[in-house]
């Protein structure tokens, strides 16, 4: 016998057969069902099974005297085969829809022992190094999975009726910006240089506006050679979006829009209405007023002191006292402040919030204020405690652009491995001229933790990075 045939009869899907059930009954039309051996039960000369595919699980009864080779599917079958068979609706005296198989077909063999009592095994460890595991033992696991990429799916049909295109951008890179981050290096061997995986697509983006283009976006893989957490993988997804004659104003009642429209959009899909989610136990209401704050202002109101008029040594004594960790070989106000505002600001921000006129020395890329020069055109959104959007009225100006750039080089040279390299590519394109536009970013992995309410972004990511045994 040919344990791994290439072909198997056409299919149809179980849950299909179960919502037409009454017609198969009437009709006696005979379909072939096939998927996943998930249970085994012998009774006598009559087995029951449970046999599972993507789009749901049925009982499978097979009768001695109704089944060709009877015996010689017993002494096959084991938990984990895929098996095809053939048959009509039926329903037993438990009244539970069945189909009634009259035959048989190895569709293809488990060799691994899957354990009887699956639906008792909880071995975290397993399940994470093992992912497959997880959606094959715990169908509410591939709803996670089935839900996330519908919603990657339906936010590209927000933004295409919104008029965005949707375009590519390399991930090797010669430069790598676009965020402050340590990037993962590579090398080419052909040309005998140095890559980067991207850490953003910015700066590429940003090119093709230079290059005329308006309205673009793009979903994709960013890397980032940063720790993990429950907000942080080395490997995540990103949406990138760049809308050129657009303002900061603009872009933040659009980004309410279309955030607000995919939440309506999963309830959809989850036969519900409203925007009320919830996330670990907090009711958080998307329909109210989305408060807004200035960075400096919400920084003096949590911990009394002003960016501008306290020393970096104030700052320093706080995050001390907090035992909040930094690098004090590289540290800056704009980068303990930072500190300080994740770990005693941010998880405060429950409700959706907007965040405006961060420093000039932690937006890089961002445009100056123009009432106030220290500070810049940028907002994040945070919701659940968690940042999932950052954004600016993006800096256009080459020269303003290239002395930042020359700032931030100094920093790197200190030692700091996240500071933005240098890139002259980019200053060249912008020399060119790019029009004046608003940039966006969402964190597509901890957006969709929040929607679907899971502890971390690790149970969204149907691979998540793990150390090895």
């Amino acid at each position: 016998m040919n344990f791994y045939p290439e072909k198997v009869p056409a299919k149809t899907n179980i849950d299909f057969f179960i919502n037409n059930f009454s017609k198969f009954l009437k009709n006696k039309k005979r379909v072939w069902l096939i998927g996943r051996i998930m249970a085994v039960r012998e009774h006598g000369k009559i087995t029951f099974l449970k046999l599972q595919d993507f789009y749901g699980s049925i009982q499978i009864i097979l009768k001695e005297n109704a089944v060709k080779d009877y015996q010689g599917f017993l002494d096959l079958v084991k938990i984990g085969d895929f098996f095809a068979f053939y048959g009509y609706a039926f329903l037993p005296r438990t009244k539970e829809k069945s189909l009634l198989a009259e035959k048989w077909l190895l569709a293809a063999k488990s060799i691994k022992n899957f354990p009887k009592e699956y639906y008792k095994v909880r071995d975290e460890e397993l399940l994470v190094r093992e992912p497959y595991l997880k959606t094959i033992f715990y169908p509410e696991e591939k709803e996670t999975f089935y839900l996330r990429f519908k919603l990657i799916e339906e936010l590209r049909k927000i933004l295409w009726s919104e008029g965005f295109l949707e375009v590519e951008t390399p991930i090797l890179q010669t430069h790598y910006g676009g965020a402050l981050a340590r990037p993962f290096v590579t090398y080419l061997e052909a040309m005998k240089e140095p890559l980067y995986l991207r850490i953003a697509p910015e700066i590429y983006l940003k090119k093709m506006l230079v290059g005329g283009f308006e309205k673009i976006f793009e979903i994709g893989k960013d890397f980032r050679n940063e720790g993990i957490d429950k907000e942080h993988n080395p490997e995540f997804t990103m949406m990138e979006l760049y809308w050129a004659y657009q303002d900061r104003e603009g872009l933040m009642k659009f980004t309410e829009r279309i955030i607000k429209e995919l939440v309506k959009r999963y309830k959809s899909l989850k036969g519900e209405k409203g925007l009320k989610i919830i996330f670990q136990d907090k009711v958080i209401d998307l329909s109210k007023k989305w408060q807004a704050y200035k960075y400096i202002e919400l920084l003096k109101k949590e911990t009394g002191l002003d960016y501008f008029g306290n020393s970096l040594d104030d700052f320093l004594k706080l995050a001390k006292e907090k035992n909040i960790e930094f690098n004090p070989k590289i540290i800056t106000k704009g980068k303990i402040v930072d500190e300080i505002f994740k770990k005693l600001i941010r998880p405060k921000l429950i409700q959706p919030t907007f965040l405006i006129d961060h420093p000039k020395e932690i937006s890089p890329l961002a445009k100056s204020h123009p009432d106030d020069p220290r500070l810049t055109l940028r907002f994040q959104i945070y919701l659940a405690g968690f940042e999932i959007a950052n954004a600016f009225a993006e800096l256009n100006d080459p020269v303003d652009q290239k002395q930042r750039f020359e700032e931030s080089v100094k920093e790197l040279k200190k030692g700091d491995v996240e500071a933005h390299p240098y890139d002259e590519t980019f200053i060249s394109a912008l020399e060119y001229g790019m029009p004046p536009t608003a940039g966006l970013g969402i964190g597509i992995d901890r957006l969709l933790t929040i929607i679907l309410n899971k502890r971390s972004i690790q149970d969204i990511i149907y691979f998540p990075f793990v150390k090895r045994k």
